[in-house]
């Protein structure tokens, strides 16, 4: 009886269709010739949505501060995976989630709906915070070539040599990733 109860459950599992998502690290030059716009902005609005055939998205409204690449109105709307629709959270691994008053560096990217999303989901997303030493606005550096862009040798985490770089620096890398041909290195913390 028992045996026959386990081989129930495990049918009805093999039953129930299973998906995966895998991200595949980009290197940051990647991430900045294939985005179509780079802003910096605030989140102003995150709302869920259900999608046919798809199933739950969020709609995050950014007020933009700054654009680096592309065009773009002084509002712009983007879609990423998951979100809460009634009692439900719905989630996805290593897909952004934003709140209301966030402000980020986004690399965006249109997908097959036409629709804003983050590169390589939270690939895209470079989060600004406050320096927790200064309390001025900071963003993390991005691996560029296997190095973060602010140390030296290979990135590892929780390295102390890695340091948070200021808006200014962030986005003057971004500048020289654009201009820098591909093939040729990027000067070491954009120098």
């Amino acid at each position: 009886m028992r045996k026959a109860a386990l081989l129930l459950i495990a049918c009805a599992c093999a039953a129930v269709p299973l998906s995966a998502t895998l991200v595949v690290p980009a290197e940051f030059r990647q991430v900045v010739a294939e985005s179509g716009l780079i802003v910096r902005g605030t989140v102003t609005d995150v709302r869920a949505i259900e999608v046919r055939n798809v199933g739950v998205e969020s709609v995050v409204t950014v007020a933009v501060e700054n654009v680096i690449k592309g065009q773009s109105d002084r509002f712009i709307y983007l879609r990423v995976p998951g979100g809460e629709v009634g009692r439900y959270r719905f989630v996805m691994v290593s897909a952004p989630v934003f709140r209301a008053g966030q402000r980020a560096m986004l690399f965006l990217k249109r997908g097959t709906d036409n629709i804003w999303r983050p590169f390589g989901l939270n690939q895209g997303v470079f989060r600004i915070h406050p320096d927790p030493a200064t309390g001025q606005p900071v963003v993390p550096p991005p691996l560029v070539s296997g190095r973060t862009a602010s140390a030296t040798g290979p990135a590892v985490r929780g390295d102390p040599r890695r340091r948070l770089m200021s808006i200014q620096e962030f986005e003057s890398l971004v500048r020289l990733v654009l201009l820098t041909p591909p093939g040729q290195a990027v000067p070491r913390g954009g120098r």
